[in-house]
């Protein structure tokens, strides 16, 4: 009962999630056998009437779903659902009441073009009009006598209609949807406009140097000071009733007029002011200056010309001890200024420096900003180098974006031989029209170079574990930064941080630039915490350098391993099939090998393998490939080389080998080595053939007494 029960249950749920699909085709089937016509209708059928009631609940109910206010989200099932639904219902409507001749027929032209403009996918709209097509027929062919004519003549009605909705309501839908998409453009990108005037956020502007970054941020700075202070003079001059007021400001230990609101024209014409006048005594002691009764031999400072100024106050700017500037407020209707108004004169004048003061905030809070950007995206690049020399170029990168500099290096100490290593050089300044030639030698000269722990600015930056120079100062030419035979003479500015791994120096990262005062104490913090990154990189990629090493080297020759070895050769073979070069591949093992061992022992055994994979490296071109096989057996790979040339060079290599001295306690001895080649492509194309026949070749040394070269062209 249990598994009837959920079967039924599952049934009826599938019927549900179908209904409507079953509604359709089962409605579709009464059209299409002329079930539904006028006379049924007129007469009441049962079978036609219980149809028509399924079909319209099926449609409320779809009509409902789609009204609901808190309805599903959009759903193309859904869409396509209730536009067959309509559909049907107006073939239903039009098959009731007189077929194809039904003056409700038109209706049919009109739902073409309604649903097409509503549809939100092409092929929503095209299984809608395919639809309409069936029925179409399906209605004229059932309502019998000369209904072909009529099919094509409503059909091609319907087209036309359909095609008119696309062509003209279609491009006033979409120019419509355009002018709106647009005026929502146009007003989005208004309130970002006012987001980034008003400064709540950062301008999404094309990238610039950061040298234009910071004029643009100093310049709107200014700005915004300037009119803050002019709308604060103004309105303090109508609210005390005042000829003048100005803001002086300290530049450089002098005067000079800022701003100022007033009905006079004879302020001076350039802001420097000749003397500090009656505000003399206000400049030695910062406090508020009162004068009444004053006459035109004792002006204010702004003046250039005589006014008749009866009252004046002046009201010091002052920040700890230091005086910044002062509130000038003066009339000319000899009415003095009272307690009241000095106090406002007072609160208008720390107005002006809290103006200040947001804007300095703003400042530094937007080159905190750009600086923890340029951190966190060195700290990206940094993170994502493994091997040293991108590590290197990373870091450059990296620093170049938050001090642009002229010249850099990365050395490493080693702290056993107390001597530097340049390890990585970059030189943007050698295309400084002025210092390049000398930025680009200094870079050549330091290539590689290695020089001893002295007296220089690397050496005592290493030695003190801290940057040097200690402030931010100009450097003389003749400073010793690495040794006294490399001088960076163009450079202004020279910072050297240590690269700490916990309480060891790994070495140096040097920066210079012909520019004075490049690298700022706040700079230089940034750098401090870019080095500790530079130094952890540095660690992981010697690392991952050893690692890699171990993975593909010989751990007791120092040779390539087999494994890296058939890497390395099938990429030589890929490229020999692609070009139609050749390569030789040459075997080879050292003869009675297992006589060594037993005789001298196994530690003298290595010191022979090592021996022999020392002179096949030396020997070696770089192109070459040179790998320790397996137990003594080696293999070399030459490329862009026939057997007879790798036999002449492997009988260079068992003439160097035989000449060797071996040394064990029970005397000295010599070894030799038996060798076979094979070339590519003529002695085999695919490398297990080629190291098969170089292996018979070295086979048949073992059998012609041994110490020689066969190629595998040679054999029997």
């Amino acid at each position: 009962m249990t598994t009837l029960a959920r079967t039924l249950h599952g049934l009826r749920l599938r019927a549900r999630e179908r209904w409507s699909l079953l509604v359709l085709l089962a409605t579709w089937l009464v059209l299409a056998v002329g079930a539904a016509t006028p006379t049924a209708f007129d007469e009441g059928s049962p079978a036609l009437a219980a149809s028509l009631a399924v079909f319209a609940a099926t449609l409320v109910r779809a009509l409902a779903r789609e009204l609901r206010p808190n309805a599903a989200t959009y759903s193309q099932a859904h869409e396509l659902e209730l536009g067959l639904l309509i559909i049907t219902g107006t073939y239903l409507l039009i098959a009731v009441t007189g077929g194809l001749a039904s003056p409700a027929h038109p209706l049919v032209y009109a739902l073409a073009s309604f649903l097409l403009l509503l549809h939100r996918a092409r092929w929503i709209a095209g299984v809608w009009l395919a639809s309409i097509a069936l029925l179409e027929v399906a209605v004229g062919w059932s309502s019998g006598h000369d209904s072909g004519a009529k099919i094509a003549f409503h059909l091609s009605y319907i087209a036309f209609f359909a095609a008119g909705n696309l062509l003209i309501l279609g491009a006033l839908v979409r120019r419509l949807r355009g002018e709106h998409a647009q005026r929502l453009a146009d007003e989005l990108s208004h309130i970002r406009q006012e987001a980034r005037d008003f400064r709540l956020v950062a301008a999404a502007a094309p990238r610039k140097s950061r040298d234009a970054e910071e004029a643009q941020l100093t310049q709107s700075a200014v700005h915004a000071i300037h009119e803050q202070v002019a709308f604060s003079l103004e309105l303090i001059r109508g609210d005390l009733e005042l000829h003048t007021c100005a803001l002086l400001w300290m530049s450089e230990e002098e005067l000079v007029l800022k701003r100022a609101a007033s009905a006079a024209t004879a302020l001076v014409s350039a802001p420097e002011l000749a003397s500090p006048g009656v505000l003399a005594g206000l400049l030695r002691n910062p406090r508020t200056l009162v004068l009444k009764n004053m006459s035109e031999k004792h002006l204010p400072p702004y003046y250039g010309a005589p006014v008749a100024v009866t009252d004046l106050c002046a009201v010091p700017l002052v920040r700890g001890e230091r005086l910044l500037g002062v509130l000038c407020a003066d009339r000319i209707d000899a009415k003095p200024f009272t307690a009241a108004e000095q106090d406002k004169l007072a609160a208008a004048a720390q107005h002006v420096l809290r103006t200040v003061d947001h804007e300095r905030a703003f400042i530094t809070a937007m080159r905190s900003r750009y600086e923890h950007e340029q951190l966190y995206r060195a700290s990206e690049l940094l993170s994502g180098a493994l091997g040293l020399e991108a590590l290197y170029g990373k870091s450059f990168e990296a620093i170049r974006a938050i001090a642009p500099y002229d010249l850099a290096a990365i050395s490493t100490y080693d702290e056993h031989a107390e001597a530097h290593r340049v390890l990585a050089v970059d030189v943007p300044g050698d295309r400084d029209p002025t210092h390049g030639d000398g930025w680009r030698s200094i870079a050549e000269s330091l290539r590689d170079r290695v020089f001893e722990h002295g007296s220089g600015l690397v050496a005592m930056a290493t030695k003190n574990r801290h940057f040097m120079p200690a402030a931010d100062e100009r450097v003389e030419p003749e400073t010793v930064v690495f040794d006294v035979h490399t001088r960076l003479r163009p450079a202004q500015s020279v910072l050297v941080l240590p690269l700490l791994h916990g309480e060891k120096v790994l070495g140096t990262l040097t920066l210079a630039a012909a520019r004075e005062r490049q690298f700022p104490r706040a700079t230089r913090e940034i750098l401090r915490v870019l080095s500790h990154q530079l130094s952890v990189g540095l660690q992981n990629a010697r690392m991952y350098r050893a690692m890699e090493e171990r993975a593909t080297t010989d751990g007791l020759t120092g040779l390539t391993n087999h494994r890296a070895f058939q890497e390395r050769l099938a990429q030589i073979h890929a490229l020999a099939e692609r070009t139609g070069r050749n390569f030789s591949l040459i075997l080879t093992d050292i003869d009675h090998f297992k006589k060594v061992n037993d005789t001298y022992g196994h530690p003298i055994g290595d010191a022979v393998l090592k021996r022999v994979a020392a002179v096949f490296a030396g020997r070696a071109r770089k192109v070459d490939i040179v790998a320790r096989y397996g137990g003594e057996e080696f293999v070399l790979v030459l490329p862009d080389t026939d057997a007879e040339g790798a036999a002449i060079f492997a009988n260079k290599l068992r003439e160097e080998v035989a000449a060797q001295t071996m040394t064990s306690d029970q005397g000295p001895f010599a070894v030799t080595i038996s060798m076979g080649v094979a070339e590519y492509p003529t002695d085999g194309h695919a490398t297990a053939e080629l190291i098969e026949r170089a292996d018979q070749a070295l086979y048949h040394c073992k059998h012609n007494g041994r110490n020689c070269v066969t190629r595998a062209s040679q054999l029997p």
